[in-house]
């Protein structure tokens, strides 16, 4: 009960800090993409290993990524990502109600890129607070996420799907986008769902 309160009043602040993000819209083009960020949960390191050969795909093809990673603990147990480009949060660094706190996170909140990546499978409140107040220009995510509503494009995931599926399936459906088609400089976020 008393855990079903703490996550209600957490729910209630990150909607309301949501609500105050201001962001410059961006096209959902990767080919004109610069700058990737990449949320992800880093504790196990199968899910580590995968994030590392889709960080290392984006920069040998001429990107910028940067990622975050949320470790269920104090320390990283295993080889990390290249710095500076990578960095983590640790269970440490939230408050009482999960709430994320460091000048990594600021740092990240504060990055305007071009597209942001939130590849967890499942609900992560530290990982999704950030991406609903990112101020990225372009925002991916899960649909059935808790934090949907802050997408601009989401994909419904099987249960059954890794995270190197999902991750791939977002570049290849962003690769395949009309790069030719003309938009306006108020975006509305896509009411359309994509099955990975």
């Amino acid at each position: 009960m008393f855990e079903k309160l703490i996550r209600s009043y957490g729910n209630l602040k990150l909607k309301k800090e949501s609500e105050q993000v201001t962001r410059e819209r961006t096209d959902p083009n990767i080919h004109k993409a610069a700058m990737i960020g990449i949320l992800y949960d880093a504790t196990e390191k199968e899910t580590f290993e995968q994030v590392k050969e889709f960080f290392r795909d984006l920069k040998n093809s001429g990107k910028d990524p940067v990622s975050l990673g949320f470790i269920d603990g104090t320390d990283v147990t295993f080889h990390p990502l290249a710095r500076p480009e990578s960095d983590y949060l640790f269970k440490t660094q939230v408050n009482w109600y999960e709430k994320p706190g460091s000048p990594v996170v600021e740092n990240f909140i504060d990055e305007p890129f071009d597209i942001l990546i939130n590849l967890t499978l499942a609900d992560n409140y530290p990982l999704d607070f950030i991406a609903a107040v990112s101020k990225a220009g372009l925002k991916i995510g899960r649909a059935n996420s808790a934090v949907s509503f802050c997408y601009d494009i989401t994909f419904l995931v099987d249960p059954e799907s890794d995270l190197k599926t999902f991750a791939y399936m977002i570049i290849h459906y962003l690769s395949n986008i009309n790069n030719a088609r003309t938009t306006s400089n108020k975006r509305h976020r896509s009411s359309h769902y994509h099955s990975v």
